[in-house]
Formats: structure tokens, C-alpha cells, sequence
């Protein structure tokens, strides 16, 4: 880290601590939202604003006219645990030791969120063409994407930045998630005479067995496709001496590139034909937001993936060389807000953040203020560079 820090840094390093200090878990970041709103009112934002769904929305023009560029961090953070587990007893302390600055959401991913707004609010209004978003989003850490997408179906930007823990590497894909669930259904009877009944319990640990047994598949970038058992219970719960009639066992699948809907359903669909005793399908959530408003979607969030040689990714790569950042390009095993843009939108997403995901939801969660202020560059130097580029390949 620099032995002396700008203004810029320090205002930037001074908001972080803010948004570390103030909770947002899913659906309750309603005063995370207030400090974001009221700090973009503080920059040259041309205007600023909240959705029904609370995201928080600035927008910039620049001195010519050129591509809409969408930077997108969330607002919400998972939960911290036992605060008796983090140094000091205080999972949002934002405090500052070692060049790090400590606090659930720190990195995943605030710092991203800080870095946007201090670096693009503060940008020279002369350093770039067309116009840039910050959205401020929310629900991201329960349903990736669902938020985010509404602003960008509205906006219809060119290009799109979601902030995330990226070490400083430009993402240009990811692994997308999906959550199933798969329910046996038997019949009842007296624990003493389990004959007369069908143990639901019974039925699932061989439906269990035939998921392990399928292939999965696998993609040259992306890797190799996931399906883990989370949980699983049987109704009735608890059981007084009642064979299980019911039993639910929910699954996480993580997607590689081409795997839709349908086609992840057709497959355990081939693999239990014939079976009327088994019903299966995604979740779908509800997320309720800090507004009031409810947003409502499949937990599937597809796979996505984009050629390096891409003319607008290999611009992006030039402007963070340029800048003397880091230039690499990741692929994230990890699922973000980019499966809508990217995977279900169509929209030129890259991901693109400070620190590491292997820093995320942990107990005594921080970011190096190296990185977080490496970052803003970061997110200055893609502004600048991908805004003198074609509105749309």
C-alpha cells in the first residue's frame, strides 16, 4: 500500500468502514442502502435514486456521448455466527490493523461496492464517453441475480461490471447453481407393522444412490459438473412410531456451460422413468426485500462464459494493464449476479473485484486496503477504457 494515500483513498477507505459497521443481511439492507444513497448524493452524480426493490441507482454522463456501462456490487452480507467468534467480539467492527480493514462484508463484497462509488463518483467527467451506472443491489447473497436483473431490463446497458472477490483478475465466466429438490412418497403404517406401509425413507436412500451413479457434465473451462445433498427429512417429523410417508432431500447442482432448465430436468427424468413414487424439481424462492416488495424466481442460475479474444474483453484487459493493474482473466467456480446479466440476459458481463473468495463468509472476514485501493483503479480504468469502445459488439 502506498506510504501516503490521496483524498480519494481515504474518503474511500472511510466509506468501507461505514458499510462494514452497518448490517445488511438478505432483505435487511435498508440502512446499508441509506449510506450508499446519501454518499452518491455527495459525488457529481447526475442523478440518484431507489427502485421498488430498493436497489440504489446513480448514474454519470460523460463529455461525449458513447456506451451505458453498468457497475453493479451488493449490498446485503451472510450472516456473521457467534460474535464471540470474531477478534474483538464484534463482527462489524470496520476496524483498521495490519493494512487490513476487518468486518463481515468486507470482502464479499463491500469493498467492491465502496471502490464503484468512490472510484466513479470521483472519475473526471472528462476521463470518459457515454454514460455509467452504480447500482447498489440487494438479495444477491438469496437470490443471486433476481435484483440486479430488474435494473438492467430496465436500463439495457452495453457492458457490465459485477463487483466481486476476484483477486484483481477479470472474470469472464462463471459455474452457474441451481437448487432441486426430490421427494419420495410412500405410505403409512404402525412402526410395528412396517409391512402394511412403504418407508419413504427407504425409497430415497435409493434415489439418492442412482443421483451419485449419473454422470455429470463437464466443460473444457468451466470444469466438472455438481450435484451434493444438503439435507433431508422425512414427514412425519418427528415420528411417533408412524412409518415415514414422505421424504425430502434437497440438492445443490452446480451447472457448467449449456445446461438449461429443461435439459437438468430431463436428465433425472430419463434416470427415474417409470417411478410414480418420486417427484422432483427447483426450488423456487421468495425473497422479501427491505422495501416491502417481493421478488419471486426459479433458484436456476445458468453458467456463462465469454472468449478472451473478445474485442471488448481484450479492451478491458488493455485498460487494466494500462493502469499497471493486474491483467489475467478467472473463471469463477462461484455463482454471482452475472448469471442474469450474462447467462439469462445476454448482456457483456465481466466480474471484476478486490480480494479473494476464499476470504468470503468466514469468521474474521477482511480485505488489504492494497487491494480494495487497487480496485478503485480498477474500476476507473474499465470505465475510461471500455467506454471508448463500441456501444455493442
Amino acid at each position: 500500500m502506498p506510504s501516503s494515500l490521496s483524498s480519494v483513498d481515504d474518503e474511500a477507505i472511510a466509506f468501507l468502514q461505514d458499510l462494514v459497521r452497518t448490517p445488511g443481511l438478505s432483505g435487511q439492507e435498508g440502512a446499508v442502502a441509506d449510506r450508499v444513497e446519501a454518499k452518491m448524493r455527495q459525488l457529481p452524480f447526475d442523478h440518484v435514486e431507489r427502485d421498488e426493490w430498493g436497489n440504489v441507482i446513480a448514474t454519470r454522463r460523460g463529455h461525449a456521448p458513447g456506451p451505458h456501462l453498468l457497475f453493479d456490487a451488493h449490498m446485503d452480507v451472510v450472516a456473521p455466527g457467534d460474535p464471540s467468534a470474531w477478534e474483538g467480539g464484534d463482527p462489524y467492527s470496520g476496524h483498521l490493523s495490519g493494512g487490513r480493514l476487518w468486518g463481515r462484508g468486507a470482502t464479499d463484497t463491500k469493498g467492491s461496492l465502496a471502490a464503484m462509488v468512490i472510484g466513479l463518483g470521483r472519475l473526471p467527467t472528462t476521463a470518459f464517453r457515454g454514460t455509467l451506472t452504480v447500482v447498489a443491489s440487494v438479495g444477491e447473497e438469496a437470490l443471486e441475480g433476481a435484483a440486479l436483473g430488474q435494473v438492467c431490463a430496465r436500463l439495457r446497458p452495453d457492458r457490465v461490471i459485477v463487483g466481486e472477490p476476484t483477486d484483481g483478475r477479470l472474470g469472464i465466466g462463471q459455474k452457474g447453481r441451481a437448487r432441486l429438490w426430490f421427494t419420495t412418497h410412500g405410505r403409512p403404517a404402525h412402526s410395528s407393522t412396517p409391512a402394511e406401509g412403504v418407508n419413504a425413507i427407504y425409497l430415497a436412500t435409493e434415489v439418492i444412490q442412482r443421483i451419485r451413479a449419473l454422470p455429470l457434465p463437464a466443460h473444457p473451462h468451466l470444469g466438472q459438473g455438481v450435484m451434493e445433498a444438503l439435507d433431508i427429512h422425512s414427514e412425519p417429523y418427528p415420528s411417533a412410531s408412524t412409518v415415514p410417508y414422505a421424504c425430502h432431500i434437497r440438492y445443490d447442482r452446480r451447472l457448467v456451460l449449456g445446461e438449461t432448465p429443461e435439459s437438468v430436468l430431463a436428465a433425472y427424468r430419463r434416470a427415474f422413468a417409470g417411478r410414480s413414487d418420486l417427484t422432483f424439481g427447483f426450488e423456487t424462492i421468495h425473497l422479501n426485500t427491505y422495501t416491502g416488495a417481493t421478488l419471486t424466481a426459479p433458484d436456476f442460475h445458468p453458467a456463462w462464459l465469454w472468449d478472451e479474444s473478445t474485442p471488448w474483453v481484450q479492451q478491458a484487459l488493455a485498460s487494466l494493464r494500462a493502469a499497471g493493474l493486474r491483467a489475467e482473466t478467472f473463471i469463477a467456480p462461484y455463482c454471482t449476479n452475472a448469471s442474469t446479466t450474462a447467462g439469462e440476459q445476454g448482456l457483456p458481463t465481466l466480474l471484476y473485484g478486490p480480494s479473494s473468495i476464499t476470504l468470503a463468509h468466514k469468521v474474521n472476514e477482511f480485505i488489504a486496503l492494497e487491494d480494495f485501493l487497487a480496485a478503485l483503479r480498477g474500476y476507473q480504468a474499465l470505465a475510461q477504457g471500455l467506454s471508448a469502445g463500441p456501444d455493442r459488439d
